[in-house]
């Protein structure tokens, strides 16, 4: 109490009351300001001490004292200087990152470091889809369906496209928050690997069920002066103008969206990317012009707008397109539409995506965390560079992607090779069969170029650089003889993210329904990643309620249990909103990123080059592309760190990073977390089995016995339902009666024995009873 009855508490403001209850927020200038309020007035006694006994320059200093060197006759100088921080420049800024954290880590650390922030959708959104969309529809319609779909991602793990207009704001409400985090979050890593100066892309097209999500990600992160040449959106959806409205609206609060008041937007352009939306919407914008605002209005405004009036940059698109080719295509979740079509729809839309992807151009997948969405990805990562076709080779050097290829490979014999008359006759069929397929896919494009837009003149199929003395037209042989070998394609593509190498996934088992199978002792683990986002007002007003704000009773006859729920907690959820709720919420995503490599001769002859001399296992360890991948969040023990990634290797390791590895490596190591790079290396590994062939067999097994079980668990559920309730309704359920009984009988040996014997013309089993 003495040394405090010394000190000048004036010189302190911040503990002026005064300030603090009236003025601005003002940091405190002292170093520690971060600390606990008894430490920092602890260190302002020792700094008071300090200054008093002259150890240090004020009480705003690092309070430590260094000395200038000793003159020549061994006499000590009077004088002290303040020491200065080793991760700050001279002016106090990091020396590199932007917090204290990242400027302690090493640079390949930091270059593998993945975005940490909490997301933020921006402000200007958010108002406007709770003010103009969401307020439109009634709170308690839209928490239902907003439960609907999230019950329906519980089950059936998928998106499904929205058809009316209340399901679109259901979606926006439900969804649109986390995929736009996603998105956000796979674009900015992206953008990094690229570099952020190189990164600009000039035609770009995003395809999902939602209100361009990716578009309006890839606004926020390049900025409000980013013009690129093009811009296009696909609603993926029979019925997607309600959601086109919407997607005007909120790409409408962008900067980059909107026309410069000098810049007039041209009116062939304009009429070209708004006539299919306005001939779809023209009747329903009666009814809007009638009750919505112009979209110019206050900011204040609570209630539908104009769609027709609003002039954005990007095209909203009814499908996609057949020439085109994009610098960036961002698929949102729009992969897969039913669990059964599985892996036959994937297939179809990757090719379909790819076949538009330009050389150099990139390829972004993004899906939900969970099984099916991580089995999408993988399936999608196996189409384009099929690793079973390449089990030896290492690194990452771009596979050919022959479907895409305008030069299709010759599996021919060398010339200095004997041949035989089969391998004669082989080349002959290889050939034709190539031709063939040419002719088909002509074909079939000309037949659908003519019914969009009708037969060709003979002007229009002259090439318009056919009579241009500065252009040499050459023939195909000759393109095709300019030294690239018979077994080489002109389109290959290499991942760029997460995986680190191009082998086959080690955690991807082929089908998702394994991990439906309740009863097994194999831990089946998948590959995804979190995220944080910031809740806007919207998201927190629609969690209210006991609908979305109590757990749920997934074994209740609506998956609810809404009506199980006491009086006592009802009456505690009273006009209390959400209890316990917080402002952030966490979602989790599995994503792809791949590129499409240069399609020049020189380019082309250097893949082959290196997937001919790539015999041997040789890493390069400045190469970011074959970095490891950390899966897990790193288990922390005492002068250890346990790493689990995804090795460059091929399989799912776990790295022992102990602190004998050096002071950077073992601090570095406990600063990583799930999603980023490691490149400091490992003293000990341990590689973690996959499934076998044998588990794999196994599992069918349950699978499909567990298939069988189900089914016979839902038809005893749905015949105790009927046989339980009134004669009334009993017999308004005759039918479904009927129904299970028969479908009952049709399970049974007997009636399988019998129908083989009778020799149907047809098969009954495939017979619905209708």
């Amino acid at each position: 109490m003495h040394r405090m009855d010394k000190m000048d508490l004036q010189d302190f403001e911040f503990i002026k009351e005064d300030r603090v209850a009236n003025g601005p927020d003002i940091g405190s200038p002292l170093p520690f300001d971060r600390r606990r309020h008894s430490e920092s007035f602890g260190q302002l006694v020792r700094a008071n001490r300090m200054v008093r006994d002259e150890e240090a320059i004020d009480q705003h200093s690092h309070h430590i004292k260094k000395s200038v060197p000793p003159t020549r006759d061994g006499a000590q100088n009077a004088g002290y200087i303040e020491a200065m921080s080793t991760f700050r420049n001279e002016d106090g800024s990091f020396i590199k990152g932007r917090n204290a954290e990242e400027a302690r880590l090493h640079d390949w650390t930091l270059e593998g470091r993945v975005e940490k922030g909490v997301a933020r959708l921006p402000y200007e959104i958010a108002k406007v889809i709770g003010n103009n969309i969401l307020s439109t529809a009634l709170p308690d319609k839209l928490r239902e369906r907003a439960a609907t779909i999230y019950q329906s991602l519980l089950k059936e793990q998928i998106q499904k496209a929205p058809d009316t207009a209340l399901d679109c704001d259901a979606h926006i409400a439900a969804l649109f928050l986390q995929n736009y985090s996603h998105a956000h979050q796979v674009l900015l890593e992206l953008q990094k690997r690229v570099g952020v100066d190189k990164f600009n892309p000039q035609r770009i097209l995003d395809v999902g069920y939602g209100p361009a999500t990716g578009i309006v990600a890839l606004n926020e992160i390049m900025g409000d002066e980013w013009v690129p040449e093009e811009k296009e959106a696909y609603v993926v959806g029979r019925k997607n103008h309600q959601m086109k409205k919407r997607a005007k609206i909120i790409l409408s609060r962008q900067l980059n969206e909107n026309f410069s008041e000098v810049e007039v937007p041209d009116e062939d352009v304009s009429e070209e990317v708004h006539a299919q939306e306005s001939k779809v919407e023209k009747n329903e914008v009666v009814e809007e012009e009638e009750e919505g605002e112009d979209p110019n209005a206050t900011d204040d405004y609570v209630g539908p707008i104009k769609t027709n009036n609003i002039q954005i940059r990007t095209r909203l698109r009814d499908s996609l397109p057949v020439t085109k080719k994009y610098d960036l295509i961002m698929v949102n979740q729009a992969l897969l539409t039913r669990e059964f079509n599985f892996p036959k729809d994937i297939d179809t839309n990757i090719h379909l995506l790819l076949r538009l992807l330009s050389p150099e151009g990139h390829l972004v997948l993004i899906e939900r965390g969970n099984a099916l969405g991580f089995e999408t990805i993988a399936r999608a990562r196996q189409i384009m560079i099929r690793p079973e076709a390449y089990e030896n080779e290492v690194g990452k050097i771009p596979r050919p992607y022959i479907k895409g290829s305008s030069i299709k490979p010759q599996k021919l014999k060398k010339e200095d090779q004997m041949i035989s008359d089969e391998d004669l006759e082989y080349e002959k069929q290889l050939l034709e069969q190539y031709e063939l397929e040419e002719l088909q896919e002509g074909l079939e494009l000309e037949n659908e170029l003519n019914e969009k837009f009708g037969e060709p003149t003979e002007q229009e199929l002259k090439f318009e650089v056919e009579d241009n003395e500065d252009f040499e037209v050459i023939s195909l042989e000759d393109a095709q003889n300019s030294g690239l070998s018979s077994e080489s394609v002109n389109y290959h593509i290499s991942v760029i993210a997460p995986c680190p190498h191009h082998r086959k996934c080690p955690l991807q088992l082929g089908d998702p329904k394994y991990y439906k199978i309740p009863s097994h002792k194999h831990r089946l683990n998948f590959c995804s990643f979190n995220k944080v986002v910031e809740r806007p007002k919207f998201t927190m007003e629609l969690k209210k309620g006991r609908r979305l704000a109590t757990a749920w009773d997934k074994t209740a006859e609506d998956g609810f249990g809404l009506d199980g729920l006491s009086k006592g907690t009802l009456k505690k959820l009273e006009g209390s909103g959400r209890p316990g709720g917080r402002n952030t919420e966490s979602g989790s995503f599995s994503y792809l990123i791949v590129q499409r490599s240069k399609n020049d001769v020189t380019s082309i002859k250097k893949i082959d080059k290196d997937r001919d001399y790539n015999n041997y296992d040789l890493r390069n360890e400045t190469d970011i592309n074959t970095w490891p991948r950390i899966l897990d969040t790193p288990s922390k023990v005492k002068n250890n760190v346990k790493l689990n990634v995804c090795a460059p290797s091929g399989n799912v390791e776990n790295w022992q990073v102990p602190k004998s590895l050096g002071k950077q490596v073992y601090h570095d190591a406990r600063k990583v977390d799930r999603g980023d790079l490691w490149p400091l290396g490992k003293k000990s590994v341990q590689v973690k089995n996959a499934l076998s062939d044998k588990v794999r067999e196994k599992l069918e097994v349950l699978s499909k016995t567990q298939k069988k079980t189900f089914l016979k668990e839902q038809r005893k559920k749905k015949w105790k339902k009927i046989t339980s309730t009134t004669e009334e309704a009993f017999e308004d359920e005759l039918y479904t009666v009927s129904d299970a009984i028969a479908a009952e009988m049709e399970q049974s040996k007997k009636y399988r024995s019998q129908g083989k014997r009778a020799n149907f013309d047809i098969d009954p089993t495939t017979l619905d009873g209708n």
